[in-house]
């Protein structure tokens, strides 16, 4: 796992890299440049990402890639680009994960023109508990056991989900 997290880096490298590019390009024509540029990863992605979560827990390969995109719309094609040349794609439906309350945004890259960050994974597999728990059942489960988050449960409960399911 700890290889799709090599694989991202050099991913949004190119990314950063082709926004600069992008840069010069409006530079001489006079078009404004891009702004600041961010990625939020989100869901399995946030997790797959996380060394010690990557490390610990049995997570599931996916190349569908949840994230919110703030970044002009030329910056959004470039990307989706990038995700199909390395066998990625970007799940359109991203706006649609839940972010349950009390969840923060990590920093995972931070390039020169390109910050990515990851949601907090505590609260990504809350996400998955409560709002996907049939998919996620073996994941919870053994992040539960392994204790590897100590508001895990009672997050898990406060929102909503059924921890008998996971028992």
């Amino acid at each position: 796992m700890l290889e799709t997290k090599a694989k991202l880096e050099a991913l949004f490298a190119d990314l950063d890299e082709r926004i600069r590019s992008l840069n010069i390009e409006r530079g001489n024509s006079g078009a404004l440049r891009i702004s600041s540029t961010e990625i939020r990863l989100l869901g399995q992605m946030s997790l797959l990402a996380n060394d010690k979560v990557a490390a610990t827990l049995t997570l599931a390969q996916t190349a569908d890639v949840d994230a919110i995109l703030l970044m002009d719309d030329v910056v959004k094609r470039e990307f989706r680009e990038l995700l199909a040349r390395e066998g990625f794609v970007y799940d359109d439906d991203s706006h649609l994960v839940w972010i349950p309350p009390g969840g923060k945004f990590e920093p995972l890259f931070r390039f020169p023109l390109l910050e990515v960050t990851t949601l907090d994974p505590e609260s990504a597999l809350v996400s998955k508990a409560v709002k996907a728990p049939e998919k996620n059942r073996l994941l919870v489960r053994q992040a539960i056991a392994k204790d590897l988050f100590s508001g895990l449960v009672e997050r898990i409960e406060k929102s909503g989900g059924n921890l008998e399911f996971f028992a």
